[in-house]
């Protein structure tokens, strides 16, 4: 019976760049995270290019409720980045083993996207008076947030090699994205000062 030979180096580069498999959970909140953030930019595009024109009643009586659930994502998402920096070796492990910190990443991570996709029901259907672009910049940080969110999910699904170096990256602009996203929603205008001038006009040329 001969000795086992040693791994090649091709072996153990293959073993150490392998993602987890993934399962239907991955294909369903892919499917969710991409289905948002592509209505939202529709839905953006749509009022930019006066297809449809927001009319809500500007009383928002939910703009607490909005207001709490987007900082309790962005509250996640800070420690989405912590888990996921931890496992790369980016920031200490805090003492914390490898299938903690990814187990948490992921389940909390499932969490964060469904209250992330429960606030952005509330901010559409409570989407009062015409645009500004301190709103599109909000509405657009939150789409792309979830659009890399759904990049990551296929790449691990279809892709795991590129997944491996990409997913990183896509999770932390996703977390930059919604932390922005709460930012931009208590401190609007503060955060964003942009000049309106151009939707004025857009609103004089609708009003004609």
């Amino acid at each position: 019976m001969g000795i086992p030979s040693a791994p090649t180096a091709a072996a153990t580069q293959v073993t150490a760049r392998r993602t987890r498999k993934t399962d239907a959970w991955t294909t369903l909140f892919f499917a969710l995270t991409a289905a948002l953030g592509t209505w939202s930019l529709v839905l953006i595009a749509a009022t930019l290019l006066a297809i449809i024109d927001p009319s809500f009643d500007a009383d928002d009586d939910t703009f607490d409720l909005k207001t709490i659930g987007a900082f309790t994502v962005a509250l996640i998402a800070v420690g989405q980045a912590f888990t996921m920096g931890a496992a790369m070796g980016k920031v200490p492990k805090a003492g914390l083993p490898m299938r903690i910190l990814m187990r948490t990443h992921r389940r909390v991570g499932r969490v964060g996207l469904m209250l992330a996709g429960a606030v952005a029901f509330l901010c559409w259907r409570a989407s009062g008076g015409p645009p500004t672009p301190e709103g599109i910049v909000h509405g657009a940080l939150a789409s792309t947030g979830f659009l890399a969110i759904a990049i990551k999910f296929a790449l691990l699904k279809w892709r795991p090699a590129l997944a491996f170096a990409a997913a990183p990256w896509l999770g932390a602009y996703a977390a930059v994205a919604f932390i922005l996203v709460a930012a931009s929603a208590s401190l609007g205008d503060d955060l964003f000062e942009l000049d309106e001038d151009l939707f004025e006009r857009n609103d004089d040329d609708r009003d004609d």
